[in-house]
């Protein structure tokens, strides 16, 4: 039986869950921001290279591994593995989806990649499972 926490205690996982929500969706919303505003098509390869294959998932992974280590969310942290995967879906979805639509004028409505929620997903369950470990100790130095 674990001991009850103070309310010192929740207070700052309340707030460390708020501030690495804030810092994802943060990042993410500016990855959008960057692709919509700075980009055109010559610049697309770099923006997929630079933010949906190393910001985010970086992001994604050691936003993850901080829930995990600190165990924000109790067992729910979990859950976290699905929405940073649907997160990723988005990002793709509202980037180059988006784009590929616009420039036919919505003739042609296309789905988001599924695979994007897996890989999103998968990532996110790396760092929730290291962080985890991390947390209890399994993985530190000696």
């Amino acid at each position: 039986m674990e001991p009850p926490e103070d309310s010192a205690d929740t207070g700052s996982r309340r707030w460390s869950e708020v501030i690495l929500s804030a810092v994802y969706l943060g990042i993410w919303a500016f990855a959008l921001l960057v692709f919509w505003c700075f980009t055109d098509g010559s610049d697309a390869m770099g923006f997929s290279l630079v933010f949906l294959w190393i910001v985010l998932p970086v992001a994604t992974f050691v936003i993850s591994l901080l829930i995990g280590k600190n165990d924000l969310w109790d067992r729910r942290k979990w859950w976290a593995a699905l929405i940073f995967g649907l997160m990723y879906l988005l990002a793709e979805y509202a980037t180059f989806g988006l784009a590929n639509m616009i420039a036919n004028s919505f003739s042609r409505l296309s789905a988001p990649e599924p695979g994007m929620l897996l890989v999103g997903g998968l990532i996110s369950a790396l760092g929730l499972g290291i962080g985890s470990l991390i947390g209890r100790g399994r993985l530190k130095g000696k």
